[in-house]
């Protein structure tokens, strides 16, 4: 286990969304400092959040998830990812719905 630790422990870069930036990143730094002397990363990558269509936060306790197996299936894999591609700008929040979605497939299968 300790050695486990000390392969993986600091890691370079920890990739999260910035709504849990003071709940849990801010607490791994202290905690990390407090127990071991040294950080736990050195790098903060912020990515956006997949909203739904109507603008809240997906989540499950909500019921408002839309499963990407789902739309893989019904749309095609590259209208999933060309949707989440040509939504992904640096400090704007995806707002995924079947609409968005549908409207990649018509696209792509014009390329």
């Amino acid at each position: 286990m300790i050695l486990f630790f000390k392969k993986r422990y600091p890691t370079s870069v920890l990739v999260t969304g910035f709504d849990i930036i003071f709940f849990w990143v801010a607490r791994m730094m202290m905690l990390g400092l407090y127990f071991t002397g040294d950080v736990p990363f050195k790098e903060v990558y912020m990515h956006t959040l997949v909203r739904d269509s109507k603008g809240q936060k997906m989540s499950k306790s909500k019921g408002n998830v839309i499963d990407p197996l789902y739309l893989i299936d019904q749309y095609g894999a590259d209208a999933v990812r060309y949707t989440l591609a040509s939504m992904a700008a640096p400090g704007r929040d995806i707002k995924l719905g079947e609409d968005h979605v549908s409207g990649s497939r018509n696209f792509t299968t014009k390329i």
